[in-house]
């Protein structure tokens, strides 16, 4: 049930995933439905006769269902259309008919539909429209290689990595709510609501800005960079910390650092420091090393350094900027039961936007 005291109650948003869809365009249209959704839409998550992928998709819950389809459905509503036969494409098309958005990925059998409908098109895309990719599988790993990305991550003697977890499907899915919001803003004033089209490639090249910037203002790209990098992480007493400032706060690292040898010329400036970062870090590691997290990230903080731990997956449970956010929500799943979920990370007048559980394979409503 919607809940009319949220922000998008007043809007249905129709999301469709078909069968054959690359998993990283699924999570992307997934994500920007769930944000909607979390927000008070009405969304209507189309799934074929088998059910989403996503379901099967690791990492898994005790019980073995997914954890990922869990975190990505929240909120929504499920039903099952076959739209390889007449009648399911019929019944999207009354869905469409009512609905003030859909989102859908491309090859999508929905997007003929669109052109008549009432319904804004939300499209998510592995490449723009103009390269001669655009209709080639797309792969995650793949993306993240064009956009330059995992030529970011890792040491320079080694092979590329990529990203943990699903960075380019997420970022797209933000992108995709992001069009959504102004199509839905754009019908609340009365004007025609623009269709939408994200692209997993063009997103990775926004995310990784400092690419295509870096190669314009010098000729090359940064790269990898290891032991030679400006910013690294260091070990502590119980664990590791995240060295990062500013060129304004030079100073506070100084006189939260306390040796002497940071004053000298050679890192008087940025290129200085870049030059002779080896030297520089001879000299603040040590002060890392006999102290905890705890008590660096409190020392730094006082000097306005952010310095940041390394924390655990299992340490961001308990993580003091968590719990006074209230970020990890409870909620009971009717066949999984208690369950911890991460909340959207903002909110409206002071209140979170607690999710709802994602709607059960045995539950959903199958049209007839």
């Amino acid at each position: 049930m919607v809940n009319a005291s949220l922000p998008l109650s007043r809007f249905t948003i129709v999301e469709v995933n078909d069968s054959d869809v690359p998993l990283c365009l699924r999570l992307a249209t997934s994500l920007a439905a769930k944000i909607a959704a979390d927000l008070g839409a009405d969304v209507i998550k189309v799934e074929p006769p088998d059910g989403d992928p996503a379901r099967a998709a690791p990492p898994f819950l005790p019980s073995g269902a997914s954890a990922l389809f869990q975190f990505l459905n929240t909120s929504k509503r499920a039903l099952v259309l076959d739209l390889a036969t007449a009648a399911g494409r019929g019944r999207l098309s009354q869905l469409l008919d009512r609905a003030d958005a859909c989102l859908f990925e491309e090859p999508a059998s929905v997007a003929p539909m669109l052109r008549a409908g009432r319904a804004t098109p939300i499209e998510i895309a592995g490449f723009p429209s103009q390269m001669a990719a655009a209709r080639r599988p797309v792969s995650e790993l793949a993306i993240q290689a064009l956009g330059g990305l995992m030529h970011m991550i890792g040491e320079p003697d080694r092979k590329p990595l990529k990203l943990g977890g699903h960075q380019a499907s997420y970022a797209a899915g933000l992108t995709a709510f992001t069009g959504l919001a102004v199509a839905l803003a754009s019908r609340d004033f009365g004007r025609r609501a623009p269709s939408v089209r994200v692209s997993l490639a063009e997103v990775m090249q926004w995310v990784n800005w400092k690419a295509a910037s870096g190669a314009a203002a010098t000729g090359i790209s940064p790269g990898r960079e290891g032991l030679k990098s400006e910013f690294q992480v260091v070990p502590c007493r119980d664990g590791h910390i995240a060295v990062v400032y500013t060129v304004t706060q030079w100073s506070a690292l100084c006189d939260l650092i306390g040796d002497a040898g940071l004053r000298d010329g050679r890192f008087e400036t940025r290129a200085g420091r870049r030059r002779h970062v080896a030297d520089l870090y001879a000299i603040i590691a040590p002060w890392f090393a006999g102290k905890t997290r705890a008590e660096i990230q409190k020392q730094a903080q006082a000097k306005g350094v952010p310095f940041g731990p390394v924390f655990t997956p299992a340490e961001l449970l308990t993580t003091e900027q968590y719990l006074a956010r209230s970020f990890l929500a409870e909620m009971m799943h009717p066949d999984l039961g208690r369950m911890r979920m991460p909340q959207l990370p903002v909110q409206w007048n002071g209140r979170s936007f607690a999710p709802r559980p994602a709607p059960s394979l045995d539950r959903r409503e199958i049209a007839a």
